[in-house]
């Protein structure tokens, strides 16, 4: 999933609060793309099939919360590597603590601060997409290089 400078990276908002989706949503607009997704179910579904770029995640959900989400997030080799932030109203240390365990790349407390949303969503795609770029720029290094020493090897063996 290569980023041409006119696409724009994909967020998706997840929380069972719709209020607290449109403060999100009203927030990222027009910078970002967004799926929204209301329970931990729909949301690892979503993730699957868009390979979003960063996942704003509640902590507190029904049925499926936020932790187990995240680590099911980090379970599967398709979405382990997208980075998660909790955005929840557990403001206190452990539950931050329990959310970066879970494989979280950061914390933020509601009430939000809007610029400091955008910056810390802003930080975590721009590590995302240089460590994807760099991760693809070693694959096809290392296969040229293995393609090279398989034609070498086949040299040899001719002389």
């Amino acid at each position: 999933m290569d980023t041409s400078p006119n696409d724009k990276n994909r967020v998706l908002i997840v929380d069972d609060e719709p209020g607290n989706i449109k403060i999100l949503s009203n927030i990222l607009a027009g910078e970002y793309s967004m799926s929204v997704a209301t329970n931990g179910k729909q949301a690892l579904e979503i993730a699957r099939v868009q390979l979003p770029d960063i996942v704003l995640l509640d902590m507190i959900m029904p049925e499926m919360d936020g932790i187990e989400v995240c680590q099911a997030l980090k379970s599967d080799e398709s979405t382990k590597d997208i980075p998660v932030i909790f955005v929840t109203s557990m403001s206190d240390t452990a539950n931050e603590e329990r959310g970066l365990d879970a494989g979280a790349v950061d914390y933020i407390s509601k009430p939000i601060s809007p610029p400091i949303v955008k910056a810390r969503i802003k930080i975590h795609i721009q590590n995302y997409l240089s460590k994807r770029f760099l991760e693809n720029l070693l694959s096809s290094q290392t296969t040229s290089l293995d393609d090279a020493k398989e034609e070498a090897k086949s040299l040899l063996v001719f002389v």
